[in-house]
């Protein structure tokens, strides 16, 4: 079968789904495109045959044409009406020439000697399928239908339809490499090429899984509201359209998110399309391959998206608070003496997780099933709780204060007041959704046009760092539009299988991810066709002045060879690790930049971060350094918290691991971490094996 890349319209002509499904019994190695734009111009079918070479395939369900010229035709409808349209075999033939010209412009695509040097050598057709008339009827209006260039519906029968393809005016016999489709994919569809920024050389090109999800369902119908709908259709038809990409680290969710845009800003240009993500540095490279867009795409952080809301409404008067555990403290020291059980920090957490999800209610809060919390809570406890939540929500309010929480649920408010116009956008695409909290997408459901609702998102619950919801608590409706992308560009083999190492094994994680409705996902390791390089380094040192005399000595080798500042980053555990080794490296006449939220990543700098901080970027070379800062929780913890603590301490290591494309160096002074011992053992064997291996 043949890969179809995108779909029909829901309104298409019964005749053009006969030949979408007979372009659909082509050999495994075909590709076929319906109905997406080629340089402004919207051809049925582009088919891309590596034996044959392209063909464009208009299809007309007309029933009968009374008169022909070059220029037009006379059709008669159904009703017995005529009406005059374009010849669709001139207008096959204009969209096949400029594919060919756009062919011609790739160096690649040409021939390099004989008789036709400088020549297109991939072969092209075009043709018009007409699946109403017969040959008979057509022959009588002469040559300008002409028969090398159509298919009538005695041709449209699948013992029939590929030979009469191969039997289109061809010129020449083609034998296309799978180079040569590649290459022919990134002409037609510029948007596939893969740079790591903009202007960048090409690094690949998206695969046709990646380009099949990006393109799948664009043109899709949505539910509309009316009186036939049973009570459970006008609660679906209330939620947005949702689709998800799901993949493992590297496979390029972000990739077919940004390719997703483009292709609706190009089918709607009428539409206001918003993509929203976590951190600033991620909606700043979003930004910049995005930017032809800039227009109709706006691209934007979530927190900064209700933060202009708020203030083009006058209700931004200052920033959140961010001390939250230290509020708590006081509340419970002043109020709350006897109450030695909770610590600031864990009710924090609690009350986010309230607000989050909109359990404001105490009667509520008592009977909600609480998921993702390691320590469970008596009912008497949670009553306790709650009267501490209040004195913490009065101290807010006697001195006009909020915290981050609050921020969804501020612009909620304003949108009921009629502060925020809600409906503003036809598209809303989340990157690193695996993070988004509840009240969060109760935002973006009030910000997406009710006419459209369609939300596109990419994820990896192998990611999840921040919060812990599952799909179904999100109230999103992803079954069945839900793909997965197994395969890992970004890394070598050597780091992703290191990588999955740390956490394949764990338990505790799988039973995490089972609970969020999600399942860990392994990557495809397929030493054959991915990348390769050095095994990831794991290095003891004495002390942080050794830790530290490597690192300035590793960077500025891998200055030498030819890295850029921009591709070396420095991952540390602890809030107070970037600033250190920013200080450090500067000292060594480096020039590096520290990645916080309110900072994009600097192309001719050295990045140092929080693994937090890192999600969702990618560089050459990565350093973790000090592993033995994880695992070290801020309070004591249970058994069962720190087992839930452990899993998650993987989860974020894996993140981290992750963001190196070719080198990955891990430091650790003192003792390795013993959930690491596994790691420690499996890159020895590794390198072992690999010295004992024939060269």
């Amino acid at each position: 079968m043949a890969t179809i890349i995108g779909s029909l319209r829901p309104e298409a002509a019964k005749g053009e789904q006969t030949v979408l499904n007979l372009l659909n019994t082509l050999p495994d190695e075909c590709l076929v495109w319906p109905e997406l734009p080629v340089y402004e111009r919207y051809p049925d079918f582009v088919v891309l045959h590596p034996k044959l070479g392209v063909a464009v395939l208009e299809v007309k369900d007309w029933v009968e044409i009374t008169k022909a010229n070059p220029d037009a035709v006379v059709v008669r409808t159904r009703a017995g009406d005529d009406r005059s349209e374009p010849n669709p075999v001139r207008q096959a033939r204009d969209k096949a020439i400029a594919i060919a010209n756009r062919l011609e412009h790739e160096p690649r695509l040409l021939n390099s000697f004989g008789p036709h040097q400088g020549k297109l050598r991939v072969p092209w057709a075009y043709a018009v399928a007409f699946p109403n008339m017969t040959a008979m009827l057509l022959d009588m209006l002469g040559p300008v239908i002409e028969p090398a260039c159509r298919f009538c519906s005695d041709d449209l029968t699948p013992s029939d339809f590929e030979y009469r393809l191969r039997n289109l005016d061809w010129k020449y016999q083609a034998d296309l490499s799978s180079g040569d489709v590649q290459t022919i994919r990134a002409t037609l569809y510029p948007e596939l090429v893969i740079r790591t920024a903009p202007g960048a050389a090409p690094v690949g090109v998206a695969d046709t899984r990646q380009e099949q999800i990006a393109k799948e369902g664009l043109q899709e119908d949505t539910v509309r509201e009316n009186s036939e709908l049973t009570p459970e259709g006008e609660r679906l038809a209330k939620n947005p359209v949702v689709r998800l990409v799901r993949g493992v680290a590297g496979s390029g969710k972000t990739l077919v998110l940004v390719m997703r845009a483009k292709y609706l800003a190009q089918l709607h240009p009428e539409w206001r399309i918003l993509v929203v993500t976590f951190n600033r540095p991620l909606a700043g490279q979003l930004q910049a391959q995005l930017a032809d867009y800039a227009d109709q795409v706006r691209v934007v952080t979530f927190h900064r998206l209700c933060r202009d809301w708020l203030t083009a409404a006058g209700l931004w008067q200052k920033s959140p608070i961010n001390d939250q555990p230290g509020r708590i403290t006081h509340i419970l020291q002043r109020n709350f003496g006897d109450v030695d059980k909770f610590d600031g920090a864990f009710l924090a957490e609690e009350f986010q997780w309230m607000k989050e999800t909109g359990i404001l209610d105490r009667e509520r809060y008592l009977q909600e099933p609480r998921i993702g919390r390691g320590r469970p809570l008596t009912r008497n406890e949670r009553a306790q709780v709650f009267d501490i939540f209040e004195a913490y929500q009065r101290h807010l309010q006697d001195f006009r204060l909020y915290d981050w929480s609050d921020v969804a649920l501020m612009a909620l408010k304003a949108m009921d007041g009629g502060y925020v116009e809600p409906g503003q956008y036809q598209a809303i695409l989340v990157d690193e959704a695996q993070d988004f909290a509840p009240s969060w997408f109760d935002v973006l459901r009030r910000a997406l046009d009710p006419e459209t609702r369609v939300m596109f998102m990419a994820a990896d619950a192998n990611q999840r760092i921040y919060r812990k919801y599952s799909w179904r608590s999100l109230g999103l409706h992803v079954v069945g539009r839900s793909r997965i992308l197994p395969r890992s560009y970004r890394s070598t083999y050597e780091i992703m299988r290191t990588a999955f190492e740390v956490v394949g094994g764990n338990a505790v994680l799988q039973e995490t991810l089972k609970s969020e409705d999600e399942e860990l996902l392994e990557p495809s390791l397929d030493e054959g066709w991915m990348r390769h390089g050095d095994w990831p380094s794991l290095r003891l040192f004495p002390g942080r002045q050794e830790e530290s005399q490597f690192l300035a000595r590793e960077i500025k080798r891998l200055l030498r060879e030819g890295y850029a500042p921009g591709d070396i980053a420095v991952f540390h555990r602890k809030a107070y690790g970037p600033a250190r080794y920013q200080t450090l490296l500067r000292q060594e006449g480096l020039q590096v930049v520290q990645l916080r939220d309110n900072t994009e990543r600097a192309a001719g700098q050295i990045t140092v971060s929080t693994m937090h901080m890192a999600k969702g970027l990618e560089y050459r070379a990565v350093f973790i350094l000090q592993l033995q800062t994880l695992f070290q929780p801020d309070k004591p913890l249970t058994l069962d918290e720190q087992q839930t603590f452990q899993a998650e301490e993987l989860r974020l290591l894996h993140v981290a691991m992750t963001r190196a494309r070719d080198k990955l160096y891990m430091t650790y002074q003192s003792k390795l971490p013993t959930a690491l011992h596994g790691m420690h053992s499996f890159l020895s064997d590794a390198r072992r094996n690999n010295a004992n291996s024939p060269t």
